[in-house]
């Protein structure tokens, strides 16, 4: 059976997610250029390979990946709080406004690397700092993951989830596959400030996009109070923290411990392998220019992508946990390759053998999100941001420490260290394969399901009309996206333009 679907906040993601796989390589690229320069001549920064220089490069290395760290944690730490509140903010008021915050953040942070690179000898490199520090009070990426994932889980049907949160979580992949390519290209051909400029019009793209084209999702019962009062109190942290602590039937409280645990790891070791990557191979004997290493991340992301789109709504009857467990493998496997890298061809073959580590994260997402009620979902996203930006600030600090200190010894030993981690969300999900094949839905689902049911059979013969852009939906409501809702859910329904429906060749049940 096909599972079609109307795009809805499917283009913000690949949108945003293009931007920051534009940006991570080229502004890795600016810091590694701005550290020699503020050290060394002109002439050495060109032959930092050359035996004679092997101290200047040396210092480089180190140096960046110390100001790659501080980047990082001026991101993460203030994202951290922002996503909090925007999860809540989903939840309480709407999906759409929280959607908007962090493209404007990273449209002004994006300002801040135009001047930077077009004045490259006159601007200090710790600006970098105070442009990741404007994205994170913004909420950053993870926060707009959050802000899109909660939007399609509210919108998508228990059974179809796991597929809807995975072809969503391959815009990220998608991103990563052109951003690099393109951003390369872009560089190659204006420099460095025609990149930035081009990363900025994508945001300002996804502002336009979500004005016109995103439907907003109000709550069913609209909180009374001023918002932007109510909107900034610490109710909305606990809120968040109690969607994890809260007791629950059937032990469904440990179960998603357990996972935001397993997530937990998989999440450091992807930052932390992201981190180091390009200083990987820049170094030897590797010694790639910025445009191979594009060409890699590219590669690699274009792999997970196609593992997200082609493969598994294939799977869309095989339990979460057997696809998280194959991408975990995966992802091992692929770093073990990565570790022992001596030349071109071995890196390219670890991107080939973690194909499938892209499963890993959308099926423990949706996994979660079947375990919680529908107005907790932006709570729980917020809760996997959290963890996100904090695994962030951990693997950024951990790998960027070891990987200086042990790349004389054996350079590979950081993404060894990661393929170990990863023995521990393997086990963790082999224990917890059972219990969740096993406990039953929410009457809340179940009501949902039978809502959506109805819905579609009352309305496969009819027509959506068009509302008006920008329009809120209330309950018992369709809007022009396809979208339906009434007192239990919000669900897709059949009324949609054949030009924009995405079909997914996939069961129709996901375990």
């Amino acid at each position: 059976m096909a599972i079609g679907y109307k795009i809805t906040v499917e283009p913000v993601l690949f949108l945003y997610m293009l931007a920051v796989f534009m940006l991570y390589p080229a502004l890795q690229d600016l810091i590694y250029t701005k550290v020699c320069l503020q050290d060394f001549a002109k002439r050495i920064c060109h032959d930092l390979y050359n035996p004679e220089n092997r101290e200047a490069l040396d210092l480089v290395q180190t140096g960046s990946s110390h100001w790659v760290l501080g980047s990082t944690l001026m991101l993460a730490l203030p994202s951290i709080v922002t996503a909090q509140f925007l999860g809540s903010w989903s939840d309480t008021y709407g999906r759409k406004i929280p959607m908007l915050l962090p493209p404007v953040g990273a449209m002004f942070a994006s300002l801040l690397y135009i001047i930077m690179s077009v004045h490259l000898y006159q601007t200090p490199v710790s600006l970098v700092l105070l442009a990741s520090f404007l994205t994170g009070l913004c909420g950053g990426f993870t926060s707009c993951i959050l802000t899109c994932m909660s939007y399609v889980a509210q919108v998508s049907s228990f059974r179809t989830r796991t597929v809807r949160v995975g072809i969503l979580e391959s815009m990220i992949f998608m991103g990563g596959t052109i951003g690099p390519l393109l951003g390369g290209w872009v560089q190659e051909a204006g420099g460095r400030p025609a990149t930035f400029t081009v990363i900025m019009a994508c945001h300002a793209a996804i502002v336009i996009y979500i004005i016109l084209c995103v439907r907003n999702i109000p709550p069913r019962h609209p909180p009374q109070g001023y918002w932007v009062r109510d909107g900034c109190g610490c109710q909305h942290l606990r809120e968040s923290a109690s969607t994890v602590i809260r007791e629950r039937q059937e032990n469904r409280r440990s179960y998603i411990v357990l996972l935001l645990a397993s997530a937990t790891v998989v999440m450091i070791c992807t930052a932390g392998e992201l981190d180091i990557s390009y200083l990987f191979v820049k170094d030897k004997p590797i010694e790639w220019a910025f445009e191979k290493y594009t060409w890699y991340f590219s590669l690699k992301y274009g792999l997970g992508a196609v593992a997200l789109l082609g493969i598994l709504p294939l799977c869309s009857k095989v339990p979460d946990t057997i696809l998280a467990l194959v991408g975990l493998v995966s992802k091992a496997c692929g770093l073990v390759v990565l570790a022992i890298a001596w030349e071109d061809t071995a890196v390219f073959v670890g991107a080939a053998v973690s194909m499938l580590s892209t499963w890993s994260m959308p099926t423990l997402r949706a996994a979660m999100s079947k375990l919680v009620e529908p107005n907790e979902q932006g709570k729980l996203f917020a809760c996997v941001a959290l963890l996100e930006n904090a695994c962030t600030l951990v693997a950024s600090g951990v790998f960027n420490s070891i990987y200086p200190a042990t790349r004389h010894i054996f350079r590979g030993f950081t993404f060894l260290m990661a393929a170990t981690f990863l023995i521990l969300p393997i086990v963790i999900i082999s224990v917890l394969h059972k219990a969740l094949r096993q406990f039953s839905k929410y009457d809340s689902v179940e009501l949902a399901e039978e809502a959506r049911e109805e819905f579609e059979d009352a309305d496969s013969d009819r027509n959506v009309s068009p509302t008006a852009q920008g329009e809120d939906i209330s309950p018992g409501q369709e809007d022009g996206s396809g979208v339906r809702y009434d007192e239990n859910t919000q669900e897709q329904n059949s009324g949609m333009n054949n030009s924009e429906i995405v079909t997914v060749a996939a069961g129709s049940e996901s375990a």
